[in-house]
């Protein structure tokens, strides 16, 4: 069972400390899924690659694949665990895989 508290992560094997805080962990085909809250990116610019798999150590496995190259986006909420879909800011919703990060597909909601 995962849990996390701000930037930190408890894990089988400890705490793990992150970069930014945490909105949702959970575990999942051997990884520890991790989003970390969208309005911790405190860059004016840019986007903010937010949604990332740990290890069963804390080592990161991927940083999942934004849908656009748009400034600002980045993934607001997990809308399924399984199959792994995540929301984005600019109202993509994505299927990723759960091995590679990499979006296997994505459909526009607006």
């Amino acid at each position: 069972m995962v849990t996390f508290s701000s930037k930190t992560i408890f894990m089988a094997a400890g705490p793990v400390e992150l970069d930014h805080s945490v909105r949702d962990a959970f575990e999942s085909h051997g990884h520890v899924i991790v989003l970390y809250d969208p309005s911790a990116w405190m860059q004016k610019f840019g986007q903010f690659p937010n949604l990332i798999a740990l290890g069963p150590e804390g080592q990161r496995r991927w940083v999942a694949e934004l849908p656009t190259t748009n400034s600002g986006e980045c993934y607001e909420r997990i809308i399924s665990r399984e199959p792994l879909i995540a929301w984005t800011w600019d109202s993509y919703e994505c299927e990723i895989d759960i091995t590679t990060g990499r979006i296997k597909k994505r459909i526009f909601t607006k």
